[in-house]
């Protein structure tokens, strides 16, 4: 186990010495807020709000509404944002996961707080393009779901040992990249059917892993050269992906007057099973990579859900055209939190060409 004080609002801090490696990793950054916009909103959005700060400050956004989320395991960053959505009676919620026994406490904890909630369960494996494209069917094939107002692609596997999915490729980059990239295009027409122009949204979960490393253009699932494999590097080109693939997505969707947006996020680091892969020689490792200190502050899970539900809630944000990443509830261009690679508007188109290639299909808006 690890011992942890509260240092602020949202956050504990780890002691290196007493770390049982089962978390992500969290640094500060400090943004250039809008502080006036902030005040004149009636919230405070920075590193210390938390998930049901921002439902009930839009719970408007909420009410009604059809929210898809990938991955929503217990104890994650999917989940805890779902339960923070069912304080504010959305019409709702689909989760996809591989299955429903780790979905399941996730579905009686959204439950708990508000019985009514409809909730749906789609079974897929973000690994395998077909899985995924079986689930896009039964979710298009349902009448039940008329439209998804909010896709959150949430799931997400990270610093794990070198394995290739059943369709081929490195583990990280089509779980995080690959299978949401598919399950994007494949549901597109239910987000195209809702009726909220500017507040339809979808949502990629990055980290600040992309900036660990990018593309591996010649060789993104080390089938060429193995012997290269670096969990961490695989791990950064998986939070790059997601980064560009918002880029590219949003450039499409501008273009194509959807009414659809696209932002992409860093949550923080947040004690989560995400990390279950990690031990003490790959914290060395992170550390020296990140120049990281001794002492390690985490945000809660409801202090690390805040950034994903302002981004996808938040009707203030398409003010802001060339938004794209956020961190701590803010818009961040801080190349010590987004890497200038996965900002690069060419690779984001060329990353678009390589995902097409990859899955088999095309993505036109």
């Amino acid at each position: 186990m690890f011992s942890c004080r509260m240092v602020r609002a949202g956050f504990t801090t780890i002691d290196r010495d007493n770390f049982d490696n089962n978390s992500p990793i969290y640094f500060p950054v400090t943004h250039h807020q809008d502080q006036q916009s902030s005040i004149m909103s009636g919230i405070n959005f920075d590193l210390n709000t938390e998930g049901l700060d921002v439902v009930r400050h839009l719970q408007d956004q909420v009410s009604g509404r059809t929210f898809l989320i990938t991955g929503p395991s217990e104890g994650g960053l999917g989940a805890e944002t779902a339960i923070s959505l069912a304080h504010a009676n959305p019409a709702l919620l689909i989760f996809v996961g591989r299955t429903l026994s780790k979905i399941q406490p996730t579905i009686d904890a959204v439950h708990a707080v508000n019985p009514s909630i409809a909730v749906k369960f789609v079974a897929a494996d973000l690994t395998s393009a077909n899985s995924v494209r079986e689930a896009a069917r039964e979710i298009l094939n349902d009448a039940s779901i008329t439209h998804i107002d909010v896709l959150i692609n949430n799931a997400a596997v990270m610093a794990c040992p070198y394995e290739l999915t059943v369709d081929g490729f490195e583990l990280q980059f089509a779980t995080a990249h690959l299978g949401h990239f598919v399950l994007t295009n494949h549901i597109l027409p239910k987000l195209r059917a809702s009726a909220g122009a500017g507040k339809t949204r979808i949502i990629n979960l990055s980290s600040l892993g992309n900036t660990l490393g990018g593309i591996r253009w010649d060789d993104p699932s080390y089938t060429k050269r193995p012997e290269e494999y670096r969990a961490w590097e695989a791990y950064g080109q998986a939070k790059t992906a997601n980064v560009l693939f918002t880029l590219a997505l949003n450039k499409r969707l501008l273009a194509s007057k959807t009414g659809i947006r696209s932002y992409a996020l860093h949550p923080g680091g947040i004690y989560t099973p995400l990390l279950r892969y990690m031990n003490d020689e790959l914290m060395e490792e992170l550390k020296q990579r990140l120049g990281m200190t001794q002492e390690f502050p985490f945000k809660t899970l409801q202090a690390g859900c805040a950034t994903t539900l302002r981004a996808a809630l938040d009707p203030e944000l398409e003010k802001q055209e060339d938004g794209v990443f956020l961190s701590d509830c803010q818009f961040t261009k801080d190349p010590v939190i987004v890497a200038p690679w996965a900002l690069d508007e060419e690779d984001a188109e060329r990353l678009w060409r390589l995902s097409e290639e990859l899955v088999g299909e095309k993505f036109e808006l």
